[in-house]
């Protein structure tokens, strides 16, 4: 019997990248706080006037409370671009919306610390 396989670092980071989408669409929290850093820093840019929208872990967190989302197609797509000894970087292009990521290697793992984001959907707020 062989021994168990350890994933890669791309494959964990694809892992990772997964849960983030996944956990919002299936309004599984405990999914979403594994993938994300307590400090996590995601923004996006408002308004032309350069505005930035931030969205705290916590505020994350309270989105995928609400449940489900519905209406929003399950479709994605990962792309990891780099990844260095202890940090990488990685798009996850969904339905609604295009996430570029920064990932850290902390104690338990690889985990999402930086995010900027755009909708792709006009029609989608926080979700639903």
């Amino acid at each position: 019997m062989s021994p168990p396989r350890v994933p890669t670092d791309v494959e964990a980071i694809r892992r990772v990248c997964a849960d983030y989408i996944e956990a919002w669409l299936d309004g599984d929290v405990d999914r979403m706080r594994r993938c994300l850093h307590p400090q996590l820093a995601k923004r996006r840019v408002k308004d032309s006037g350069g505005t930035l929208h931030e969205v705290p872990t916590e505020d994350m967190i309270a989105d995928v409370l609400g449940g489900p989302k519905r209406g929003v197609g399950r479709d994605f797509e990962i792309v990891v671009f780099d990844v260095a000894r202890d940090v990488a970087t990685a798009k996850v292009l969904s339905e609604p919306f295009v996430d570029y990521l920064h990932l850290a290697r902390v104690e338990d793992g690889w985990v999402i610390v930086n995010a900027i984001y755009e909708r792709r959907r006009a029609d989608v707020s926080r979700g639903r």
